[in-house]
């Protein structure tokens, strides 16, 4: 129970992050939205986009290949239930089935909290720097007069 706790508190954890995140990195899109686009900030707008798409086929991927194990988990599973014969042998084997599959799901949603962190990360560097010029630009009339 100790690690199904820690797990969910570690996962509540994740999501939080990437949802400040997210959250953070729509303040600044909007920010670069609103300050007249100069060459250098369309090009970090643009690779922004690019990281963020790269991002999202990561997460595509791995969600994929969690499916591809998942389904191969409940087919042996499945596979082990015909063979076996008496019923406290079919409880052993549903309760292992069903504690592997919970640990599996709970490491899957780890790993994507993690993806979801690190593409919401990288996709903002590029619009921190957009974000930071005009600023920059807003201030240097103030800090000549």
């Amino acid at each position: 129970m100790r690690k199904g706790k820690r797990a969910k508190q570690n996962r509540k954890q994740v999501v939080k992050e990437a949802q400040d995140q997210s959250q953070r990195a729509a303040r600044k899109y909007e920010e670069a939205a609103t300050a007249p686009l100069e060459a250098a900030g369309f090009e970090a707008t643009s690779r922004a986009v690019v990281e963020f798409n790269k991002g999202l086929r990561e997460i595509a991927d791995e969600m994929s290949e969690y499916s591809k194990r998942s389904f191969e988990d409940v087919f042996r599973a499945w596979q082990h239930f015909v063979e076996a014969r008496p019923l406290r042998q079919l409880m052993a084997i549903q309760t292992r089935h069903a504690q592997s599959a919970y640990e599996a799901y709970v490491a899957e949603l780890s790993r994507l909290g993690e993806l979801y962190l690190g593409l919401t990360r990288r996709s903002s560097t590029a619009l921190k720097q957009v974000s930071r010029r005009p600023r920059q630009a807003r201030r240097s009339p103030q800090a000549s007069a």
